[in-house]
């Protein structure tokens, strides 16, 4: 049949097998290729000739589940010439390949549901530009009501062939924020620390914020100023650190190769990695053990290395039974040999 105009090409059209009539009936079930046929919306769409007259929809005939019937019964003689069903136009064709865009695509009411093999349960992203640093070559952001409130996005970090992982979230009046990066080597960093042993909660004095390891290299003095300038060797002028939260362990050994002065009254002063914590009751106040050689200090008293509360210094003491103690005052090539921890700010 000739068409005015571009003929349609998609859509749902279905003729009906035959039903052969019967005398004083009006009601007959409709079939396609002998499976009972319900696949419409209105009696509209329903093209149906008997005795070669089209029939009216609605007013001739109408039509509920499977079953067509007709306004009055029909009769021995009466021929039902066709039953033609055209679907809604445009609704059931098969898009070409690579044809529908994002702007075709209506705003998803309800669960997305894959189901399949699991080596095709995946979705591929592949940007066909070169983009700069840490710019996003894909993201997932969760709002509500407009509002963003979570995004999972990859980036890429430093050259086109690598990349990381960011998980943003956004504070209550504030902005979607980067909080944990895996990078491209496997490394993670998480900008507010974690917390640890409370489950999915986020307790203060659980949340471990802080890892550092490194070396230090101390400066020596005199409390008292008498001596004014002390050189390490430079074989054994650094201490290995390594802080975890706020606590701050040191360990090494330094060797005096010299110094200008003499000593009076003032004890040996070293200088920290990290200020130490200000806490209530002088609880930020530390002792860490100290071996010396070549250091003079009293007989039957013990050298220790003293933390007071917000400092970076530890200052070197003795201690000994029923006595208020004294000072550690090395010699040239004096050697001190440190272990302990503190707490930092």
């Amino acid at each position: 049949m000739a068409y005015l105009g571009r003929q349609p090409v998609i859509g749902n059209f279905v003729k009906l097998d035959t039903i052969s009539v019967v005398n004083g009936q009006a009601a007959y079930t409709m079939q396609n290729n002998s499976v009972n046929f319900t696949d419409y919306a209105t009696v509209n769409q329903f093209l149906v000739s008997l005795n070669g007259v089209i029939q009216a929809p609605t007013s001739s005939f109408t039509v509920s589940g499977s079953t067509l019937t007709f306004a009055s019964n029909l009769a021995t003689g009466d021929v039902i010439d066709f039953i033609i069903v055209f679907g809604n136009s445009l609704s059931a064709g098969t898009p070409t390949d690579a044809t529908v865009t994002s702007a075709k695509l209506a705003t998803l009411t309800s669960a997305m549901n894959f189901q399949g093999a699991a080596s095709d349960m995946r979705l591929n992203f592949d940007t066909t530009d070169t983009v700069a640093n840490a710019t996003p070559l894909m993201a997932i952001t969760a709002k509500n009501k407009t509002d963003s409130v979570a995004q999972l996005s990859m980036r890429r970090e430093s050259a086109v062939d690598d990349g990381y992982i960011a998980l943003s979230t956004q504070p209550t009046g504030g902005a979607v924020t980067e909080r944990v990066r895996i990078h491209s080597g496997g490394v993670m960093s998480a900008t507010q620390g974690i917390a640890l042993g409370v489950g999915t909660a986020n307790t203060a004095s659980n949340v471990l914020d802080d890892y550092e390891e490194g070396l230090h290299t101390p400066t020596l003095s005199d409390t008292s100023g008498n001596v004014t300038s002390i050189a390490l060797n430079s074989s054994y002028n650094q201490l290995a650190y390594t802080k975890i939260g706020r606590l701050v362990h040191i360990s090494g050994t330094i060797v005096i190769s010299s110094f200008s002065g003499s000593w009076g009254s003032g004890a040996l002063r070293m200088t920290l990695p990290f200020t130490s914590a200000d806490l209530t009751d002088q609880a930020g106040k530390s002792t860490m053990s100290v071996g010396v050689y070549n250091v003079d200090f009293t007989a039957g008293t013990s050298p220790y290395m003293q933390v007071t509360e917000n400092t970076t210094n530890a200052d070197f003491y003795v201690s000994g039974d029923n006595n208020t103690g004294g000072k550690c005052q090395p010699q040239s090539s004096g050697q001190l040999y440190i272990g302990g921890c503190y707490i930092a700010a």
